[in-house]
């Protein structure tokens, strides 16, 4: 499963409560089912998170497709690439990945639910199949441990938008927790420090992270 995602702001001039209220409208994804759209979720940061001022982004959009050469077909259909450049949200900010996942904790997604997106950096000077394999085998299982975590997924890049090199990003982590409550208990843990810690190892700098709460967007 190949899963191209949109990370975007809301276009300027439009007020969060609206943008919010009309989000819904910039997920018609009608245009990708003749390219083998399995499924797709819209996830939008949490009201409470602006009153620490503006997050990396507003919504995250997830389509999931069967292989990365149909996210390719699908990115060159003209109607598509309309529906994709929504007039609700900011071209300049709009972000593109086209990923793979590993799932580092398996887990059912709880009834109501939280979901963090952390966004990836590698280190620099790590190639990136060594970035890939410590992210997957030895960082993995740190981030797993921590007991709130209900799911744990890793969105590595695949293989045609590693070898562009046009990504704005190396890949997401991103986690399912109970609510904000318990994402602040797992802070508390051990094995949330041993995590942290471990992150100077493969990864350049702090990780800008975005807490959602998510929809499904197709099949409406």
């Amino acid at each position: 499963m190949t899963t191209l995602v949109r990370l975007a702001k809301r276009a300027a001039g439009g007020s969060i409560d609206d943008f919010r209220r009309r989000a819904d409208g910039a997920s018609d994804w009608s245009a990708a089912v003749p390219h083998g759209l399995r499924g797709a979720t819209q996830a939008l940061t949490l009201a409470a998170a602006y009153r620490r001022g503006e997050p990396a982004c507003d919504v995250i959009d997830e389509l999931a497709f069967d292989d990365e050469a149909s996210v390719v077909r699908c990115l060159a259909d003209p109607a598509f690439r309309r529906a994709w450049a929504s007039p609700l949200l900011d071209a300049a900010s709009t972000a593109l990945l086209v990923v793979e996942e590993h799932v580092a904790k398996p887990g059912p997604v709880p009834a109501s639910f939280v979901k963090n997106y952390e966004l990836v950096t590698k280190r620099p000077d790590l190639d990136r199949a060594e970035f890939d394999r410590y992210w997957a085998q030895v960082h993995g299982p740190l981030a797993a441990a921590i007991p709130t975590i209900r799911r744990y997924v890793q969105a590595h890049l695949s293989p045609g938008t590693r070898e562009a090199g046009t990504a704005p990003y190396d890949g997401l982590a991103i986690t399912w927790f109970d609510d904000v409550a318990a994402m602040r208990a797992g802070a508390a843990t051990a094995a949330y420090a041993a995590t942290r810690a471990d992150e100077a190892n493969f990864l350049a700098g702090e990780l800008p992270f975005v807490i959602t709460t998510e929809r499904v967007t197709f099949p409406r």
